[in-house]
C-alpha cells in the first residue's frame, strides 16, 4: 500500500497533466487561428486595472505562464476534489 504523501504525489501529478492538456488544448487553438488567418505568434498580455504589461511572449512562455496560473488558481481545490473521489471509491469516508 503507498503512504498518504505517495498518494497525494500521484494525485498531483494527475492534476498537473490535466492542467497541461487545458492549457496545450488552447495553445492548439492558438496555432489553428495562426494556421488559417495569420497574424502574430507572440502575445501581449494587459491587466489594465493594474496598469501592468507583459509584451511579446512566445507561444512556450505563454503555455508556461497559463499552466502556472491554472495551477496556483485551481490546484488546491483539484487535490481536494480528486481526495475525496479517491476516499469515496476506497469507501473510507
Amino acid at each position: 500500500m503507498k503512504t498518504t504523501n505517495q498518494i497525494e504525489k500521484a494525485l498531483e501529478k494527475k492534476i498537473d497533466l490535466e492542467i497541461s492538456a487545458i492549457v496545450a488544448s488552447f495553445i492548439s487553438q492558438l496555432q489553428d487561428l495562426y494556421d488559417v488567418y495569420g497574424g502574430t505568434q507572440w502575445y501581449d498580455i494587459v491587466h489594465n486595472a493594474r496598469e501592468k504589461e507583459i509584451t511579446s511572449l512566445g507561444k512556450e512562455t505563454l503555455r508556461i505562464i497559463l499552466q502556472t496560473m491554472i495551477k496556483e488558481n485551481h490546484g488546491k481545490a483539484m487535490l481536494a476534489k480528486k481526495t475525496k473521489e479517491l476516499l469515496a471509491k476506497l469507501e473510507i469516508l
